[in-house]
């Protein structure tokens, strides 16, 4: 395994700049339109991110060690819960200590997964053994992490067959056709006796949502089976939608046990004069082009909508949310290469105004950016309670879990970073809107203020 790294080096080791000027210059110009949706890999660790992707890293490697197979006392452990397999999950004991729980809530498009996968690629996904006559065995093929995808029918059936589909992808295994005959109960032991055996380091549960996980007839068994998990020592993450939650939210003592590892939130950055914004989000997400010119000097429209820089324009254009931002982009660029012409306010209004990508997100834009909660409601997946409380000043913290009250949509009492605002005047006027006084590729001063925002997060 490669060494734990800190705030900064997290910081360093999570941006992805695929798009480069050097780079896109051996590309001839009629073919860029083809690279389009590298923005897509494109990563900016913002403060929350990496907050959320220590947390995952400290909980990993305690996981790791915790499961050490060379210190007998866990090849006890694995030899005491071996026991149960071939029971049912109901006549499995609780064993007294747990071990660490994180999750991470957000709505869609703030790049969960993306930051999580990010993190996740620098590391193997599974360690071979040889042999070692003292852990008594011939070989093994310990699994750093298990990710595996929430079914979309919110039943335990579908997320075991998930689970053991992505152990045989791991290990090359074939679990799933050895215990297929098995009862959902039955499997779901062996699942955790796996997960024991192969010494996994972390469980990571995906696309958690209201409808698979708050609202089934099987969500209160879900959350019983994770317990489950962190109760045989595997330490488990699940990233998901905040109405996800709200049944977990409930049951105090559950809450305590999967936010062991913190209860991480993102939300869109609040206002185009952060400093996230400003100093990494444009620089880092919009700045890239495919294009041999930089965008023309930026130019309020004359609409009378007072939007005195580009942060500004932008940011109304997508209420700063990452992947609305990455969209804009990559729709602008396709306009101006098929155009051949340079970029510009009015194209880029041009684009977010016509293009059939943004119809269906138009309104929730424009909800956002108008900080109107109200009409957040006809959006079912979005916590339009949460958004108002957090647009009237009141605190929410995203590092802790909110008391048992039903839901974040409902009652939340938690405190959000507020990133340092830009120091730069309103007066001074970015001197294009490519930000070439900031560098493409992110000062280090830069990465050292969104690590120390995510170390002080909790203060």
């Amino acid at each position: 395994m490669p060494p734990k790294l800190g705030m900064l080096e997290l910081a360093k080791a999570l941006r992805n700049r695929p798009i480069s000027k050097e780079n896109v210059s051996e590309i001839p110009l009629a073919r860029r339109h083809e690279l389009v949706d590298i923005f897509k890999s494109i990563v900016v660790p913002s403060s929350a991110g990496i907050e959320f992707i220590s947390s995952v890293q400290n909980i990993l490697y305690q996981g790791l060690m915790q499961r050490n197979p060379r210190i007998e006392a866990n090849r006890q452990r694995l030899r005491d819960t071996s026991e149960f397999k071939g029971t049912r999950e109901k006549s499995v004991p609780w064993f007294p200590s747990f071990a660490s729980g994180a999750i991470l809530e957000a709505i869609t498009g703030m790049g969960k997964s993306q930051i999580l996968d990010r993190y996740l690629s620098l590391l193997p996904t599974v360690i071979e053994h040889g042999a070692i006559p003292e852990c008594q065995w011939a070989k093994l093929k310990q699994l750093v992490y298990l990710k595996v995808h929430m079914p979309s029918d919110g039943s335990r059936g579908g997320f075991l067959e998930s689970a053991f589909l992505a152990l045989d992808a791991s290990l090359g295994s074939n679990y799933r056709e050895q215990f297929k005959s098995w009862t959902v109960e039955r499997k779901a032991v062996a699942f955790l006796h796996l997960l024991s055996l192969h010494c996994c380091g972390l469980l990571i549960v995906e696309e958690a949502q209201e409808k698979n996980l708050a609202h089934t007839a099987f969500a209160r068994e879900f959350q019983t089976f994770f317990l489950r998990v962190l109760n045989w020592g595997i330490p488990t993450v699940v990233l998901g939608n905040p109405l996800a939650f709200t049944e977990l939210r409930s049951f105090s003592q559950d809450a305590d046990r999967f936010s062991e590892g913190g209860w991480h939130t993102m939300f869109p950055v609040a206002e185009p004069t952060d400093a996230e914004w400003v100093n990494h989000w444009m620089p880092g997400l919009w700045t890239p082009t495919l294009l041999d010119e930089p965008d023309a000097p930026y130019s309020p429209l004359p609409n009378g909508i007072a939007e005195p820089t580009l942060d500004h324009f932008i940011w109304n254009r997508t209420a700063g949310v990452p992947r609305y931002l990455c969209r804009l982009r990559r729709e602008v660029q396709k306009h101006a290469l098929f155009a051949q012409k340079a970029i510009n306010t009015e194209m880029i209004d041009f684009v977010y105004r016509n293009s059939k990508t943004f119809d269906s997100i138009r309104p929730r834009i424009e909800a956002m950016v108008a900080k109107d909660w109200q009409k957040l409601q006809m959006f079912s997946d979005i916590p339009a309670g949460t958004f108002r409380r957090l647009w009237n000043g009141v605190e929410i913290n995203i590092s802790t879990p909110p008391d048992t009250a039903r839901g974040m949509a409902d009652k939340p009492n938690q405190k959000a970073i507020k990133p340092k605002q830009s120091t730069r005047s309103k007066k001074d006027p970015l001197k294009t809107p490519s930000h070439p006084s900031l560098d493409e590729n992110f000062q280090e001063s830069q990465i050292r203020s969104l690590a120390l925002a995510a170390k002080q997060a909790d203060v």
